[in-house]
């Protein structure tokens, strides 16, 4: 296997994923056996079920790997899901990390009879804490481990936020027929104080690309890394109270501030679709899929305490641009679109082809709302580090939604429709 890291990012501009393509430019980690291998085949289906929560395993061996990172000796343990025959694995550690070890790199590899038992609220907290700098503190819900350097009102500011979301996605997706659940293990959010504590950290897993974006989710670690909204650059010039979460409140209902809550929202719902069944971890997940159902949640009611208030409101920003690329017949086929991840990638396209991801994705789960739940199930059960070719993957989207001619004029003529 080669080594590999995955995240979902956001820019810090509202209106520019090019930075947030740049960054996800290692979507898959390919295994090193053929893809038509029978073994690899029923493996990884049940490692795709594992990874997205949506069946029970029986407990399984702790593993103990070593392998060389940097010139380093690395040492994870773990439960290994998948292997290849080079001997590489993917591991999954107590706190839900993620672990693509190659085995060119691996210096030993051993088990015993102790289960792989996951990490409590309380160990996951202890867990963070050890690689944090000194001064962070934790903040528990129901759902969410935070760890934070900021204030303690932003903290349970966060926290609300994300709760309210995760019980508006899970009720979402449940009326419309898909088998999804609050995780059962809580999730991990780390929140530093300002930018510059944010870039120390993030350099070390986004590179130069984390000047770029204010938060990130990452597939392989499964956090959510972020920074005080309040303490940013933009938003400091004008307003300097912080204290309250009214004050929070108050500070981020400026219309400055709705990209950056959007980011918070966009993020958190990549977590959860990650961790309700809803999506695989490193699974086949199409690009226009995932980004495009981030998008259709991030929309964020400036008129709202907590900053947001529900689900599927008219993303405006993408709305724009999408409207604008239509009158100038600058929209993709809808082949190219679904059939392929580049124009999401590359630089010079990838604000228009979010653009028109976020309105595909609208009108699937408006006028479509069934055929997208089953649509978005088998996607799931895909196996992991995988990547279906173009023909493939319309064919999948056919199987739910038909003929896409068809589907294309009905998508324009109901798109037409919102003011």
């Amino acid at each position: 296997m080669k080594d590999h890291r995955q995240d979902c990012r956001r820019s810090s501009s509202a209106a520019s994923p090019a930075a947030t393509s740049r960054a996800m430019t290692k979507l898959r980690c390919p295994l090193e056996q053929p893809r038509d291998c029978p073994r690899h085949a029923a493996v990884a289906v049940a490692v795709a079920a594992a990874l997205c929560g949506s069946a029970a395993r029986p407990a399984a061996a702790l593993e103990t790997v070593l392998h060389m990172v940097d010139g380093r000796l690395v040492e994870h343990e773990g439960e290994v899901l998948l292997e290849d025959s080079a001997g590489g694995v993917m591991l999954r550690s107590p706190d839900g990390q993620l672990h693509i070890v190659p085995g060119p790199r691996m210096t030993r590899r051993s088990s015993d009879e102790r289960p792989f038992e996951w990490l409590d609220a309380k160990q996951l907290a202890e867990t963070l804490l050890a690689e944090l700098p000194p001064g962070f503190r934790v903040h528990q819900s129901d759902h969410y481990t935070i760890c934070y350097n900021t204030t303690d009102a932003y903290a349970r500011w966060c926290s609300q936020l994300l709760e309210r979301l995760q019980r508006a996605f899970i009720a979402h997706w449940k009326k419309r027929g898909c088998a999804v659940a609050a995780p059962e293990r809580p999730l991990p959010v780390l929140i530093f104080a300002d930018q510059q504590s944010y870039l120390e950290h993030a350099r070390a897993e986004l590179g130069a690309s984390a000047a770029n974006v204010i938060g990130y989710y990452s597939m392989a670690t499964n956090r959510i890394c972020m920074y005080d909204l309040t303490g940013s650059q933009a938003l400091a010039r004008e307003y300097g109270n912080r204290g309250s979460m009214r004050d929070i409140s108050l500070l981020l209902a400026h219309p400055a501030a709705e990209p950056l809550v959007a980011t918070v929202v966009h993020e958190a719902t990549h977590q959860i679709s990650f961790n309700c069944g809803l999506q695989t971890r490193f699974g086949a997940n199409p690009l226009w899929m995932s980004e495009g159902l981030a998008m259709y949640f991030e929309t964020p009611d400036l008129s709202s305490s907590r900053s947001w208030s529900g689900i599927g409101e008219v993303n405006y920003s993408r709305w724009d641009r999408f409207v604008a690329n239509e009158r100038q017949g600058r929209l993709l086929p809808f082949e190219k679109l679904i059939g392929s991840d580049d124009a999401l990638r590359a630089p010079e396209t990838a604000v228009d082809a979010y653009a028109q991801s976020w309105a595909l994705n609208y009108f699937l789960i408006r006028w479509r709302p069934k055929q997208y739940g089953k649509y978005l199930m088998e996607i799931a059960t895909k196996p992991p580090l995988t990547e279906p070719k173009p023909a493939q993957r319309l064919a999948d989207f056919k199987k739910h939604f038909g003929d896409l001619e068809t589907l294309q004029r009905e998508f324009q003529r109901q798109m037409s429709r919102i003011d």
